[in-house]
């Protein structure tokens, strides 16, 4: 019986996938037993080695890093840049392995600034919309914040492989942090139930991704945003802030919390949602201009025309309708 070119990709796609599910495992039960320093200058030489094998990968970096600074940066800084940032996701990879052994001293891992607008969002009586980015070790963002005290819950999409989502799930479940996914027909209720009960509800949204979204700037081109922020914000008036992690240079991290986002509010209910939306990005793209390594250079941010769905019907354009 012949093998269909079909039933060949999806047999190189299925070994491919245990490869890098064993690996992970192994790198997992591996990095639990040695010190972490020891692990964190070994995530860093798999960042630099990762840089220099994964050509295609690098090629992608160096074309965003590009497209968002243009001429701004030399050939020398855009090679750093990118070659940062490889260094950094390895490093995010050692330390959500490291979880239990930072929550025994969580202090001396990090430094937070304008905790105070996160508890003026607060006060306002309901919960509150987080719009953050994959920038610097975002996963443990939400680990520091609960290990705070503070109930949170971050809206993910699944990983494409159940078994590395479910190793990931374990990682949040640990750090404290529920995960709403998206595409279930229970987020809208869990996402309702979250801000019912005065808890953070975050969102990553400075990536392109198959929901509803608006194409707004980030760094001067259009780019499919995700609108759900946007969406939740508006109808609901719920207090958003913006925040984010970056990695310092004496291996803490440092969060910083934006004053509560000021939205616009009009007749014309698509409009706000564009206007917000863009608002968002142009927070998100100032924090990345300041600390461009820590992003994720290697996502196609760039690569739609359109939205992959309107973010706001017809019939809901010039209304302020409920969240069904």
């Amino acid at each position: 019986m012949k093998l269909t070119s079909k039933k060949i990709r999806t047999s190189l796609k299925k070994r491919k996938n245990d490869l890098i599910y064993y690996l992970a495992v192994c790198c997992v039960r591996l990095l639990r037993v040695i010190p972490m320093s020891v692990g964190m200058r070994l995530g860093d030489l798999v960042g630099i080695g990762a840089y220099y094998l994964l050509g295609s990968e690098r090629r992608k970096a160096h074309t965003h890093i590009l497209i968002a600074f243009g001429k701004e940066k030399s050939p020398k800084d855009v090679k750093r840049i990118a070659k940062a940032s490889f260094r950094n996701l390895a490093k995010n990879a050692v330390e959500l392995v490291n979880l239990p052994r930072i929550r025994g001293n969580i202090d001396s891992h990090f430094f937070v600034e304008g905790e105070e607008y996160l508890q003026q969002a607060f006060s306002q009586g309901s919960g509150v919309l987080w719009i953050t980015g994959h920038i610097g070790n975002w996963e443990l963002m939400g680990f520091y914040w609960a290990a705070r005290g503070y109930p949170i819950n971050v809206i993910a999409r699944r990983v494409y492989d159940t078994r590395l989502n479910d190793l990931l799930m374990r990682f949040r479940q640990h750090a404290g942090v529920n995960t709403i996914f998206r595409d279930t027909p229970q987020a809208g209720r869990e996402i309702l139930k979250a801000l019912k009960g005065k808890e953070i509800l975050a969102m990553l949204i400075d990536q392109d991704t198959k929901v509803k979204g608006v194409m707004v700037d980030f760094f001067g081109q259009k780019a499919n945003t995700p609108a759900g922020a946007a969406i939740l914000a508006t109808k609901r008036a719920v207090p958003v802030i913006a925040g984010f992690i970056n990695r310092m240079r004496d291996g803490r991290h440092r969060i910083e919390i934006y004053p509560p986002i000021e939205l616009v509010h009009t007749e014309d209910f698509k409009k706000d949602i564009e206007q917000n939306t863009q608002r968002f990005n142009q927070i998100i793209e100032r924090h990345i201009q300041e600390f461009p390594e820590d992003w994720i250079w290697i996502h196609r941010r760039w690569r739609r025309r359109v939205p992959y769905a309107p973010a706001v019907a017809q019939k809901e354009a010039h209304t302020d309708q409920s969240l069904s």
